[in-house]
C-alpha cells in the first residue's frame, strides 16, 4: 500500500517536470489575468467609470464651430436645445413673411388687369409717398393707354377712376386747371354716351349692366344708365368745388357747374314738388348724397350774395335730409335750420332788403324777425335732441351760430333784457373756443343791450 503511494507520487512529479517551461508560464499568467479579471468586474473603480462618462474621443481635434457646439452641449445643457429650437422657429417665421410678401406682390387684388394695375400703383406712389408730379403723370397716362389697349369699357368705374384720380393728383399738387380739364373731359364723354342712349330710345337700354366698384352697392349690377348720370352729376358737383377754390375763384362758374348738376337731380326725379326727393331716382342717388349737394348749393348762392336763393335751398334739401336719418335728428340737420336762420338775418339787413319779393316795412320787417326767432329756436332744439354719441363739431358750431343769430335778433326786437342773458351765456363759450370774430360781435351786442 505504501509502495503503491510512493509510486504515484513519482510518476506526478515526472509529468510536472517533463511540461515546457513556457507552457507553465501562460498557464500561471492565465490563471493571473483571471484573477485580476475576476477582480476588477467585483470591485469596479467608480470614480473613473463617472469621469470618462459621455466623453467622446476624435480622431482629430474639432474645428472651432464643432467646439463651440461641444462647450455649448456641456456647459449649458439646458439653454442649447431651446436656443437651437427659437433659432428654428425664426427662420420659419422669416421664411412665411418672405412668402406672404412674395404673394402680395404677385396676386391681383384689385379688378385691374396686372400691367394696368402695376402702372396705377406706381403712378398713387410717386403721388402719396414719394411726390412727383410729373412722374405720376407719366404713369397714370400709361395706365390710361394701357388700360385701353387691353379692351377696358372707358365708361367703366375702374376706367373713369384712373381719370378721376389723375385730376385729384394734379388738384393735390396745385395743378387746377388741368384738373379740370380732366373731369371736364369725363363729364363731356359721359353726357355724349348718355345722349346716344336716350336717342337711341332702346328697349334694352336700361337692361345693360356694369359691375359696381367692390366695395359699393355690394355685388349687384346696376342701371349703365344711372351710373351714367351719377357721374355726370357727381364731376359736376367736384368742378363746382374747383372752380369755387382759392386757386381759380371762379363763382359764376361755380354756380353754374352746379345748377346744372341739381337740375339733373330734378330732371331724374319723379314729381319732386310733389314727392319730394327719394332715393328711387333715375340718377341713382340716395337721399343723404341729394342733400348733400342741395346743401353745397346753398352755400354757394349765400356766399355769392344770393340770400334768398340760398334760403330756398337750404328749405328744400331739409326734406331728403330727414328721409336719409329716418326722422331722427342729426347734426346735419342742425347746421341746414341754423345756415337758414343766419342766411335770413343777413338778407334783412341788406340796405336793399326785400320781404317776399318786396320792399321791406316795419312790420314785414317783425315778422321776418319772427320767422328768424323760430328757425333758430328749432335749430337749438333739434341740436339737444341730437344723441350725444352722434354730436360732432358740426353740431357744436351750427349751435353757436344758431344762439348768435337769436341773440342777435332778441336785440333787434328790442327785448334787450333777453338779449344781455344770450350774450352773456355765449361770452364764456366763444372765449373757450377762440372764436376771436364771434367774440367781438357778442361784445358788441353785448354792449347795445345795455346801453
Amino acid at each position: 500500500m505504501q509502495a503503491s503511494r510512493s509510486i504515484k507520487h513519482l510518476r506526478h512529479q515526472l509529468a510536472v517536470r517533463s511540461l515546457p517551461r513556457a507552457t507553465r508560464s501562460n498557464v500561471c499568467e492565465t490563471a493571473a489575468r483571471h484573477h485580476s479579471t475576476q477582480q476588477l468586474r467585483w470591485s469596479p473603480n467608480i470614480s473613473s467609470r463617472s469621469h470618462c462618462r459621455g466623453v467622446k474621443t476624435y480622431s482629430k481635434p474639432p474645428g472651432k464651430i464643432q467646439q463651440m457646439v461641444i462647450d455649448a452641449r456641456t456647459q449649458h445643457p439646458i439653454m442649447f436645445p431651446f436656443l437651437l429650437i427659437a433659432a428654428t422657429g425664426m427662420v420659419s417665421l422669416l421664411t412665411m413673411m418672405a412668402y406672404d410678401e412674395y404673394k402680395r406682390e404677385n396676386t391681383q387684388l384689385t379688378p385691374y388687369p396686372l400691367p394696368v394695375e402695376q402702372r396705377l400703383r406706381l403712378a398713387l406712389h410717386y403721388t402719396h409717398i414719394s411726390p412727383d408730379p410729373e412722374t405720376a403723370s407719366g404713369y397714370f397716362v400709361d395706365a390710361l393707354k394701357k388700360a385701353e389697349e387691353l379692351g377696358m369699357d372707358p365708361y367703366s368705374k375702374e376706367f373713369v377712376g384712373i381719370r378721376i384720380r389723375f385730376s385729384e393728383m394734379l388738384e393735390t399738387f396745385g395743378h387746377m386747371r388741368a384738373a379740370i380739364e380732366i373731369l371736364n373731359d369725363v363729364t363731356k364723354d359721359f353726357e355724349q354716351r348718355l345722349a346716344d342712349l336716350d336717342e337711341r330710345k332702346q328697349p334694352l337700354a336700361n337692361a345693360q349692366r356694369v359691375q359696381p366698384a367692390s366695395g359699393e352697392d355690394g355685388d349687384l349690377p346696376i342701371d349703365i344708365r344711372k351710373h351714367l348720370i351719377k357721374t355726370i352729376i357727381q364731376a359736376k358737383v367736384k368742378l363746382s368745388s374747383m372752380w369755387e377754390s382759392e386757386y381759380m375763384q371762379d363763382m359764376n362758374m361755380a354756380k353754374q357747374t352746379l345748377s346744372d348738376a341739381v337740375g339733373l337731380i330734378v330732371k331724374e326725379t319723379k314729381d319732386p314738388q310733389i314727392n319730394g326727393f327719394t332715393d328711387d331716382n333715375n340718377a341713382g342717388l340716395t337721399t343723404g348724397e341729394i342733400a348733400s349737394i342741395l346743401s353745397q348749393m346753398g352755400d354757394l348762392y349765400a356766399t355769392t350774395g344770393e340770400e334768398s336763393n340760398a334760403v330756398q335751398v337750404y328749405m328744400l334739401a331739409l326734406q331728403p335730409l330727414r328721409a336719409s336719418c329716418n326722422g331722427s335728428k342729426s347734426c346735419k340737420e342742425v347746421q341746414v335750420l341754423s345756415n337758414i336762420a343766419s342766411t335770413m338775418d343777413v338778407a334783412l339787413k341788406n340796405p336793399n332788403a326785400k320781404v317776399n319779393g318786396k320792399p321791406i316795412t316795419k312790420a314785414s320787417a317783425a315778422a321776418a324777425r319772427k320767422a328768424i326767432l323760430r328757425w333758430a329756436d328749432q335749430a337749438i332744439g333739434t341740436a339737444e335732441a341730437v344723441k350725444p354719441e352722434d354730436r360732432d363739431s358740426i353740431c357744436e358750431l351750427a349751435l353757436l351760430s344758431a344762439q348768435m343769430t337769436r341773440a342777435d335778433m332778441l336785440l333787434d326786437s328790442g327785448e334787450k333784457a333777453k338779449a344781455r342773458e344770450a350774450f352773456s351765456s355765449l361770452l364764456p363759450i366763444l372765449v373757450e373756443k377762440k372764436l376771436t370774430p364771434l367774440i367781438k360781435v357778442a361784445e358788441q351786442g353785448l354792449e347795445r343791450a345795455r346801453g
